[in-house]
């Protein structure tokens, strides 16, 4: 890690560590994106049941982040609740071995759903109290978790094209036992809160807010057009042909241009607005998906898509972290954190989800990213009625 980086937030959090945490939580989540589907399918599962599971793994994230959030209000520190919500993530998933029918996969999922879901956005709200303003630094430690699923998706992309998928739930345990793990060695007394001004109201009083609710539909929106791409794109990949070692290099890709951006965003950050940005940002992954859906057997053309994930995700989510601090300074940031999480990555991911489950067979998949390219589209013009001035 960089001087700069280690000098900003010395006093805060020991950032070798915390991005060590970012590395290996979104390693699981190499796991399950690309992966998890065609797990599902080797169980049995049918498209309609795929889709339904994924959902319902997505509704408990709207839950779990404000409910962790809540109780984080009244903790000093958060390490106690993550470090619970790790053992009971990990003790959670232990029972997927006994879950063969639709009930039961749908309850381990629920389960270390909500367990899983509430770490990240503690963590997020740490980082960003830490580096405080200075996004170009937050994108730096934030890099290393698009290298851990980079990691992940090769190698298991790599392992599975050579033992069977049963295997995926084994790696995937082992994952959360050593975020678990690290989770006890970060120092309490560096992850003090700071105290805040504002009252707990002001989190509603925020939300009323034009520019806020605006941000949160544009987000919810974006999240709904990538149900298909996190629930169907690995199975979309194979119905046309790719073996998975390619399958997961297509997903490396994707996060391999999401790193880059993250580590040289600093550079260009301030040649457009916010808005400008997430406008830009959106019409390209109204774009991404529209070619996803039109040249599923064109490598090339994949790839060049893939590349676009940098905006897709990387800008999104670099941009809405400074517009949350924005909107919620002080300790609100931890309640705007799991709003942000819950509605987009929750609400928006289980209705994608479901959605594309649901038409998946009857339309197939050129018309179901068809579809995701112009919920994308219409989120871009909901995010040009946002500020022009931030």
């Amino acid at each position: 890690m960089s001087t700069q980086v280690h000098d900003a937030a010395a006093d805060w959090l020991p950032f070798k560590r915390l991005s060590l945490f970012y590395a290996l939580y979104f390693a699981l989540l190499g796991c399950i994106a690309p992966f998890w589907g065609l797990f599902l399918e080797h169980r049995g599962f049918d498209a309609s049941d795929i889709g339904t599971l994924m959902a319902l793994f997505g509704l408990v994230r709207i839950l779990a982040p404000n409910v962790w959030a809540m109780v984080g209000r009244r903790q000093t520190s958060p390490l106690p609740m993550i470090r619970l919500a790790g053992l009971l993530t990990l003790v959670s998933f232990s029972a997927i071995i006994w879950a063969q029918s639709f009930a039961a996969m749908a309850t381990v999922m629920l389960a270390y759903g909500f367990f899983w879901a509430a770490m990240l956005p503690q963590y997020e709200a740490l980082t960003l109290q830490a580096v405080k303003d200075r996004l170009d630094v937050y994108s730096r430690i934030r890099v290393w978790g698009s290298i851990g699923f980079i990691v992940a998706v090769v190698v298991m992309g790599a392992v599975l094209e050579r033992v069977s998928l049963a295997w995926l739930p084994l790696f995937m345990w082992l994952f959360m036992l050593v975020i678990w793990l690290n989770a006890w060695s970060l120092p309490a007394r560096q992850t003090e809160r700071q105290p805040s001004a504002h009252g707990q109201g002001s989190v509603w009083q925020t939300l009323r807010q034009r520019p806020v609710w605006l941000f949160l539909l544009m987000t919810v929106l974006l999240q709904v057009s990538f149900g298909p791409y996190y629930t169907f794109f690995s199975i979309y990949l194979e119905q046309a042909g790719y073996g998975r070692t390619p399958v997961g290099l297509l997903w490396a890709l994707g996060v391999l241009a999401e790193v880059v951006f993250f580590w040289q965003f600093h550079r260009f950050m301030l040649r457009f607005s916010w808005r400008n940005w997430f406008v830009l940002a959106l019409a390209l992954t109204a774009l991404r998906w529209w070619l996803t859906a039109l040249q599923v057997e064109n490598w090339w053309w994949l790839v060049m898509v893939q590349l676009a994930h940098a905006f897709s995700f990387a800008a999104m989510h670099a941009v809405s972290m400074r517009y949350l601090q924005h909107y919620f300074p002080g300790n609100l940031l931890a309640s705007g954190q799991a709003i942000y999480s819950s509605l987009g990555f929750g609400l928006g991911g289980a209705i994608g989800a479901w959605l594309s489950g649901l038409y998946w067979q009857s339309l197939g998949g050129e018309w179901v990213f068809t579809a995701a390219a112009g919920l994308a589209f219409i989120a871009a013009l909901v995010a040009l009625g946002l500020p022009k001035r931030l």
